[in-house]
Protein backbone atom coordinates (compact mmCIF):
# COMPACT_ATOMS: atom_id res chain seq x y z
CA UNK A 1 0.00 0.00 0.00
CA UNK A 2 3.14 2.36 0.93
CA UNK A 3 4.58 1.83 -2.44
CA UNK A 4 1.35 1.99 -4.31
CA UNK A 5 0.80 6.04 -2.35
CA UNK A 6 4.36 6.83 -2.80
CA UNK A 7 3.80 6.21 -6.79
CA UNK A 8 0.59 8.05 -6.99
CA UNK A 9 1.92 10.83 -5.38
CA UNK A 10 4.99 10.30 -7.94
CA UNK A 11 2.21 9.96 -10.34
CA UNK A 12 0.33 13.34 -8.89
CA UNK A 13 3.87 15.61 -9.00
CA UNK A 14 4.32 14.15 -12.41
CA UNK A 15 0.97 15.13 -13.75
CA UNK A 16 1.30 18.76 -11.74
CA UNK A 17 4.67 19.38 -13.99
CA UNK A 18 3.24 18.54 -16.91
CA UNK A 19 0.13 20.94 -16.40
CA UNK A 20 2.57 23.67 -15.54
CA UNK A 21 5.22 22.95 -18.27
CA UNK A 22 2.46 22.73 -20.86
CA UNK A 23 0.82 26.46 -19.51
CA UNK A 24 3.73 27.73 -19.68
CA UNK A 25 4.79 27.07 -23.04
CA UNK A 26 1.19 28.03 -23.77
CA UNK A 27 1.88 31.39 -22.29
CA UNK A 28 4.72 32.17 -24.15
CA UNK A 29 3.32 30.77 -27.23
CA UNK A 30 0.58 33.52 -26.57
CA UNK A 31 3.17 35.74 -25.72
CA UNK A 32 4.92 35.38 -29.29
CA UNK A 33 1.89 35.42 -30.98
CA UNK A 34 0.81 39.13 -29.91
CA UNK A 35 4.55 39.83 -30.50
CA UNK A 36 4.28 39.01 -33.98
CA UNK A 37 1.04 40.26 -34.76
CA UNK A 38 2.11 43.55 -33.37
CA UNK A 39 5.43 43.70 -35.50
CA UNK A 40 4.29 42.88 -38.66
CA UNK A 41 1.13 45.69 -38.27
CA UNK A 42 4.10 48.07 -37.51
CA UNK A 43 5.81 47.37 -40.49
CA UNK A 44 2.45 47.22 -42.58
CA UNK A 45 2.12 51.24 -41.13
CA UNK A 46 5.43 52.06 -41.91
CA UNK A 47 5.39 51.02 -45.54
CA UNK A 48 2.12 52.74 -46.11
CA UNK A 49 3.89 55.50 -44.58
CA UNK A 50 6.97 55.08 -47.00
CA UNK A 51 4.02 55.55 -50.02
CA UNK A 52 1.89 58.40 -48.27
CA UNK A 53 5.48 60.64 -47.74
CA UNK A 54 7.06 59.97 -51.20
CA UNK A 55 3.70 61.00 -53.09
CA UNK A 56 3.49 64.04 -50.24
CA UNK A 57 7.05 65.04 -50.91
CA UNK A 58 7.39 64.97 -54.21
CA UNK A 59 7.77 68.73 -54.72
CA UNK A 60 10.55 68.39 -52.53
CA UNK A 61 12.38 65.88 -53.95
CA UNK A 62 14.93 66.51 -56.82
CA UNK A 63 14.59 62.78 -57.91
CA UNK A 64 11.12 61.27 -59.00
CA UNK A 65 9.35 58.38 -60.01
CA UNK A 66 5.93 56.52 -60.16
CA UNK A 67 4.58 55.11 -57.37
CA UNK A 68 2.06 52.08 -56.81
CA UNK A 69 -0.42 52.34 -54.74
CA UNK A 70 -0.37 48.87 -52.86
CA UNK A 71 2.13 47.59 -50.19
CA UNK A 72 3.68 43.70 -51.03
CA UNK A 73 5.00 41.47 -47.95
CA UNK A 74 5.95 37.90 -47.85
CA UNK A 75 8.50 36.42 -45.62
CA UNK A 76 10.96 37.01 -47.73
CA UNK A 77 11.10 40.41 -46.98
CA UNK A 78 11.92 39.40 -43.00
CA UNK A 79 15.92 40.37 -42.96
CA UNK A 80 16.06 37.74 -39.85
CA UNK A 81 16.05 33.87 -40.70
CA UNK A 82 13.52 32.43 -38.12
CA UNK A 83 13.90 29.24 -36.44
CA UNK A 84 11.06 26.64 -37.90
CA UNK A 85 8.79 26.88 -34.70
CA UNK A 86 8.63 30.62 -35.24
CA UNK A 87 8.12 30.80 -38.55
CA UNK A 88 5.55 28.59 -38.53
CA UNK A 89 3.68 30.52 -35.90
CA UNK A 90 4.30 34.19 -37.50
CA UNK A 91 2.75 32.36 -40.85
CA UNK A 92 -0.02 31.54 -38.51
CA UNK A 93 -0.93 34.87 -37.13
CA UNK A 94 0.02 36.95 -39.86
CA UNK A 95 -0.91 34.71 -42.89
CA UNK A 96 2.30 35.63 -44.46
CA UNK A 97 4.11 32.86 -46.51
CA UNK A 98 6.81 32.53 -49.36
CA UNK A 99 3.87 34.14 -51.84
CA UNK A 100 3.90 38.22 -52.27
CA UNK A 101 1.01 39.58 -50.88
CA UNK A 102 -1.16 42.89 -50.96
CA UNK A 103 -1.42 43.74 -47.09
CA UNK A 104 -2.56 47.24 -47.88
CA UNK A 105 -3.81 49.20 -50.59
CA UNK A 106 -4.72 52.70 -51.25
CA UNK A 107 -7.67 54.31 -52.34
CA UNK A 108 -6.34 55.05 -55.71
CA UNK A 109 -5.71 51.19 -55.88
CA UNK A 110 -8.11 49.29 -58.42
CA UNK A 111 -11.04 47.81 -56.69
CA UNK A 112 -10.15 44.43 -57.58
CA UNK A 113 -7.24 44.27 -56.09
CA UNK A 114 -8.19 42.81 -52.11
CA UNK A 115 -6.22 42.44 -48.86
CA UNK A 116 -4.29 39.12 -49.13
CA UNK A 117 -4.25 39.06 -52.91
CA UNK A 118 -0.86 36.80 -54.13
CA UNK A 119 0.79 38.84 -57.24
CA UNK A 120 2.84 37.08 -58.94
CA UNK A 121 4.36 39.06 -61.67
CA UNK A 122 4.70 43.09 -62.41
CA UNK A 123 4.74 44.46 -65.32
CA UNK A 124 5.39 40.49 -66.63
CA UNK A 125 8.24 40.21 -64.57
CA UNK A 126 8.35 37.39 -61.77
CA UNK A 127 8.34 38.61 -58.57
CA UNK A 128 11.12 36.51 -56.99
CA UNK A 129 11.76 35.10 -53.67
CA UNK A 130 14.57 36.20 -51.11
CA UNK A 131 17.83 36.41 -51.76
CA UNK A 132 20.91 36.30 -49.31
CA UNK A 133 22.65 39.23 -47.45
CA UNK A 134 26.41 38.95 -46.15
CA UNK A 135 26.42 41.02 -42.77
CA UNK A 136 29.99 41.77 -42.75
CA UNK A 137 28.82 43.59 -39.58
CA UNK A 138 28.13 40.78 -37.25
CA UNK A 139 31.87 39.71 -37.03
CA UNK A 140 32.26 42.82 -34.41
CA UNK A 141 29.40 41.87 -32.66
CA UNK A 142 29.17 37.97 -32.82
CA UNK A 143 25.59 37.54 -34.89
CA UNK A 144 25.27 35.91 -37.72
CA UNK A 145 26.88 37.14 -41.32
CA UNK A 146 24.31 35.68 -43.84
CA UNK A 147 20.95 37.53 -43.83
CA UNK A 148 17.20 37.59 -45.62
CA UNK A 149 17.86 40.10 -48.44
CA UNK A 150 15.04 41.00 -50.61
CA UNK A 151 16.45 42.87 -53.38
CA UNK A 152 15.56 40.72 -56.35
CA UNK A 153 11.67 42.22 -55.07
CA UNK A 154 12.93 45.76 -55.41
CA UNK A 155 15.04 45.12 -58.85
CA UNK A 156 11.30 44.33 -59.99
CA UNK A 157 9.38 47.14 -58.58
CA UNK A 158 11.97 49.80 -59.60
CA UNK A 159 12.07 48.95 -62.85
CA UNK A 160 8.22 49.02 -63.29
CA UNK A 161 8.19 52.15 -61.59
CA UNK A 162 10.46 53.68 -64.04
CA UNK A 163 8.26 52.18 -67.24
CA UNK A 164 5.20 53.54 -65.25
CA UNK A 165 7.12 57.19 -65.77
CA UNK A 166 7.41 56.43 -69.19
CA UNK A 167 3.25 56.75 -69.30
CA UNK A 168 3.00 53.06 -68.73
CA UNK A 169 0.40 51.80 -66.41
CA UNK A 170 1.89 49.06 -63.46
CA UNK A 171 0.57 45.72 -65.06
CA UNK A 172 -0.24 43.25 -62.11
CA UNK A 173 -0.60 39.58 -62.74
CA UNK A 174 -2.21 37.71 -59.37
CA UNK A 175 -2.18 34.13 -58.57
CA UNK A 176 -5.58 33.31 -60.12
CA UNK A 177 -4.76 34.60 -63.41
CA UNK A 178 -6.56 38.12 -63.19
CA UNK A 179 -4.52 40.75 -64.67
CA UNK A 180 -5.03 44.16 -63.06
CA UNK A 181 -3.49 47.69 -64.52
CA UNK A 182 -3.00 50.13 -61.86
CA UNK A 183 -2.61 53.58 -61.96
CA UNK A 184 0.66 55.07 -60.20
CA UNK A 185 1.51 58.54 -59.01
CA UNK A 186 4.51 60.73 -58.94
CA UNK A 187 6.77 60.47 -55.80
CA UNK A 188 10.12 60.80 -54.55
CA UNK A 189 12.44 57.96 -56.11
CA UNK A 190 14.02 55.06 -54.48
CA UNK A 191 12.55 52.87 -51.75
CA UNK A 192 12.65 53.36 -48.08
CA UNK A 193 12.25 49.94 -46.10
CA UNK A 194 12.40 48.55 -42.63
CA UNK A 195 11.75 45.10 -41.45
CA UNK A 196 10.54 44.33 -37.55
CA UNK A 197 13.03 41.00 -37.66
CA UNK A 198 16.29 42.36 -38.67
CA UNK A 199 19.86 41.04 -38.06
CA UNK A 200 20.91 44.22 -37.21
CA UNK A 201 17.64 46.00 -35.57
CA UNK A 202 20.12 49.22 -34.97
CA UNK A 203 21.88 49.82 -38.24
CA UNK A 204 20.95 52.50 -40.81
CA UNK A 205 22.07 51.44 -44.50
CA UNK A 206 21.50 52.76 -47.83
CA UNK A 207 22.02 50.74 -51.09
CA UNK A 208 23.57 53.02 -53.57
CA UNK A 209 20.40 56.20 -54.79
CA UNK A 210 17.57 53.22 -54.49
CA UNK A 211 17.61 51.36 -51.55
CA UNK A 212 17.59 52.74 -47.47
CA UNK A 213 16.22 50.59 -44.82
CA UNK A 214 15.43 52.46 -41.70
CA UNK A 215 16.70 50.80 -38.06
CA UNK A 216 14.37 48.59 -36.88
CA UNK A 217 14.63 49.25 -33.23
CA UNK A 218 13.47 52.76 -34.24
CA UNK A 219 10.31 51.73 -36.50
CA UNK A 220 9.27 49.47 -33.48
CA UNK A 221 9.13 52.08 -31.72
CA UNK A 222 7.19 54.53 -33.53
CA UNK A 223 3.64 54.85 -32.66
CA UNK A 224 1.59 57.51 -34.50
CA UNK A 225 1.49 57.78 -38.26
CA UNK A 226 3.40 61.07 -38.12
CA UNK A 227 6.21 59.04 -36.31
CA UNK A 228 6.47 55.92 -39.16
CA UNK A 229 5.95 59.22 -41.89
CA UNK A 230 8.95 61.28 -40.07
CA UNK A 231 11.29 57.59 -40.84
CA UNK A 232 10.32 56.90 -43.86
CA UNK A 233 10.36 60.56 -44.88
CA UNK A 234 14.44 60.39 -43.00
CA UNK A 235 15.00 57.73 -45.14
CA UNK A 236 13.48 59.35 -48.60
CA UNK A 237 16.16 62.07 -47.80
CA UNK A 238 19.33 59.94 -48.60
CA UNK A 239 17.05 58.71 -51.71
CA UNK A 240 16.14 61.47 -53.54
CA UNK A 241 17.79 64.59 -52.43
CA UNK A 242 20.65 65.80 -55.06
CA UNK A 243 22.75 66.68 -51.83
CA UNK A 244 22.36 63.17 -50.26
CA UNK A 245 23.15 61.56 -54.15
CA UNK A 246 25.72 63.95 -54.45
CA UNK A 247 27.80 62.57 -51.32
CA UNK A 248 26.65 59.30 -51.91
CA UNK A 249 28.40 58.93 -55.40
CA UNK A 250 31.31 60.50 -53.77
CA UNK A 251 31.62 57.49 -51.63
CA UNK A 252 31.04 54.73 -54.33
CA UNK A 253 34.73 54.72 -55.14
CA UNK A 254 35.16 53.46 -51.30
CA UNK A 255 31.70 51.09 -50.97
CA UNK A 256 28.60 50.68 -52.34
CA UNK A 257 26.40 51.45 -49.57
CA UNK A 258 27.87 52.12 -45.90
CA UNK A 259 26.52 51.49 -42.32
CA UNK A 260 26.63 54.13 -39.67
CA UNK A 261 28.21 53.70 -35.88
CA UNK A 262 30.63 50.89 -36.36
CA UNK A 263 33.20 49.77 -38.54
CA UNK A 264 31.62 49.77 -42.15
CA UNK A 265 31.20 46.41 -43.73
CA UNK A 266 30.75 46.13 -47.18
CA UNK A 267 29.33 43.54 -49.72
CA UNK A 268 30.84 44.08 -52.66
CA UNK A 269 29.40 41.19 -55.50
CA UNK A 270 31.88 38.20 -55.51
CA UNK A 271 33.79 39.90 -52.52
CA UNK A 272 33.53 41.26 -49.18
CA UNK A 273 36.00 43.19 -47.38
CA UNK A 274 36.49 45.27 -43.79
CA UNK A 275 37.69 48.50 -44.08
CA UNK A 276 39.95 49.99 -41.46
CA UNK A 277 38.72 52.23 -38.72
CA UNK A 278 40.09 55.10 -40.29
CA UNK A 279 38.99 54.75 -44.11
CA UNK A 280 35.37 54.14 -42.09
CA UNK A 281 35.43 57.52 -39.86
CA UNK A 282 36.27 58.97 -43.87
CA UNK A 283 33.30 57.39 -45.71
CA UNK A 284 30.92 58.32 -42.91
CA UNK A 285 31.98 61.84 -42.96
CA UNK A 286 31.71 62.16 -46.42
CA UNK A 287 28.32 59.93 -46.52
CA UNK A 288 26.54 60.61 -44.15
CA UNK A 289 27.04 62.75 -40.93
CA UNK A 290 27.37 66.27 -43.31
CA UNK A 291 23.96 65.30 -44.57
CA UNK A 292 21.63 63.82 -41.53
CA UNK A 293 21.13 67.33 -40.09
CA UNK A 294 19.40 68.26 -43.61
CA UNK A 295 17.91 64.76 -43.97
CA UNK A 296 16.12 65.69 -40.21
CA UNK A 297 15.05 68.96 -41.58
CA UNK A 298 13.38 67.19 -44.77
CA UNK A 299 11.64 64.85 -42.34
CA UNK A 300 9.96 67.76 -40.53
CA UNK A 301 9.10 69.70 -43.64
CA UNK A 302 7.39 66.10 -45.05
CA UNK A 303 5.75 65.46 -42.09
CA UNK A 304 4.18 69.07 -41.50
CA UNK A 305 3.29 69.17 -45.58
CA UNK A 306 0.81 65.93 -44.70
CA UNK A 307 -0.93 67.72 -42.06
CA UNK A 308 1.35 66.57 -39.44
CA UNK A 309 3.52 67.70 -36.63
CA UNK A 310 6.98 68.55 -37.51
CA UNK A 311 8.50 67.35 -34.31
CA UNK A 312 7.78 63.86 -34.19
CA UNK A 313 10.89 62.73 -35.08
CA UNK A 314 12.00 64.80 -32.06
CA UNK A 315 9.66 63.29 -29.77
CA UNK A 316 10.69 59.75 -31.11
CA UNK A 317 14.53 60.62 -30.89
CA UNK A 318 13.92 61.36 -26.61
CA UNK A 319 11.58 58.37 -26.61
CA UNK A 320 14.40 56.01 -27.63
CA UNK A 321 17.05 58.06 -25.37
CA UNK A 322 15.24 57.89 -22.78
CA UNK A 323 14.56 53.92 -23.17
CA UNK A 324 18.33 53.49 -24.04
CA UNK A 325 17.71 51.94 -27.36
CA UNK A 326 20.31 51.53 -29.65
CA UNK A 327 19.75 53.15 -33.09
CA UNK A 328 22.00 54.62 -35.75
CA UNK A 329 21.97 57.65 -38.14
CA UNK A 330 18.22 58.84 -37.15
CA UNK A 331 18.94 58.91 -33.51
CA UNK A 332 19.62 63.22 -33.13
CA UNK A 333 22.25 64.08 -31.10
CA UNK A 334 22.01 66.74 -29.20
CA UNK A 335 23.17 70.15 -32.14
CA UNK A 336 20.53 67.87 -33.89
CA UNK A 337 17.42 68.07 -31.47
CA UNK A 338 18.80 71.61 -31.03
CA UNK A 339 18.23 72.39 -34.76
CA UNK A 340 14.98 70.19 -35.30
CA UNK A 341 12.93 71.73 -32.69
CA UNK A 342 13.88 75.32 -33.58
CA UNK A 343 12.58 74.17 -37.26
CA UNK A 344 9.48 72.54 -36.09
CA UNK A 345 9.28 75.67 -33.80
CA UNK A 346 9.42 77.62 -37.06
CA UNK A 347 7.15 75.54 -39.20
CA UNK A 348 4.41 75.48 -36.05
CA UNK A 349 4.78 79.34 -36.43
CA UNK A 350 4.40 78.92 -40.28
CA UNK A 351 1.19 76.43 -40.14
CA UNK A 352 -0.66 78.79 -37.74
CA UNK A 353 0.08 82.16 -39.56
CA UNK A 354 -1.60 79.93 -42.63
CA UNK A 355 -4.28 78.71 -41.16
CA UNK A 356 -5.17 82.01 -40.06
CA UNK A 357 -5.03 83.61 -43.74
CA UNK A 358 -6.94 80.49 -44.66
CA UNK A 359 -10.14 81.25 -41.72
CA UNK A 360 -9.39 84.94 -43.54
CA UNK A 361 -10.00 83.79 -46.71
CA UNK A 362 -12.97 81.79 -45.91
CA UNK A 363 -14.69 84.41 -43.89
CA UNK A 364 -13.73 87.22 -46.26
CA UNK A 365 -15.65 84.46 -48.82
CA UNK A 366 -18.17 84.04 -46.85
CA UNK A 367 -18.71 87.99 -46.20
CA UNK A 368 -18.43 88.58 -49.80
CA UNK A 369 -21.31 85.76 -50.94
CA UNK A 370 -23.85 87.05 -47.81
CA UNK A 371 -23.49 90.74 -49.96
CA UNK A 372 -24.05 89.66 -52.90
CA UNK A 373 -26.97 87.80 -51.82
CA UNK A 374 -28.28 90.80 -50.18
CA UNK A 375 -27.67 92.65 -53.96
CA UNK A 376 -29.58 90.03 -55.63
CA UNK A 377 -32.66 90.20 -53.21
CA UNK A 378 -32.70 94.01 -53.88
CA UNK A 379 -32.51 93.77 -57.74
CA UNK A 380 -35.82 91.51 -57.05
CA UNK A 381 -37.16 93.81 -54.87
CA UNK A 382 -38.15 97.09 -57.13
CA UNK A 383 -40.45 94.59 -59.46
CA UNK A 384 -42.33 92.58 -56.80
CA UNK A 385 -43.42 96.31 -55.23
CA UNK A 386 -45.18 96.87 -58.25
Amino acid sequence: MQAMASSCIRLSVCALLLWALGAAAQYDRSFERELFKTRFEQEVKFRAAAIHVAWGAEALCDETTQVEPFVLLSVHAMRRRLDEADMSLFREVTGMDGKWRVVWADEGAPEELHLRDVVTHVNGRPLPGGGTRFEMGALLRGGSMMSNDDGGFWDVMLKARKEADERQAMQLTLEDGRKLSVETQKGCAGSVTASAWDNDPDTFWRMGTQRAKIPANAMIEARTADEFRWLAAFGTYFQASQGAIKASQKSEGVSTGFMVGKILALAVPGAGMLLAAAEAQAERAIAVDSIVGSADLFANEVVASLGGDAAAGLRLTERLMARGIKVDAVMMDELRRSNAADHAERIRVIQAAQAAQAERERSDARAHEEAERRRALLKLLPPLLK
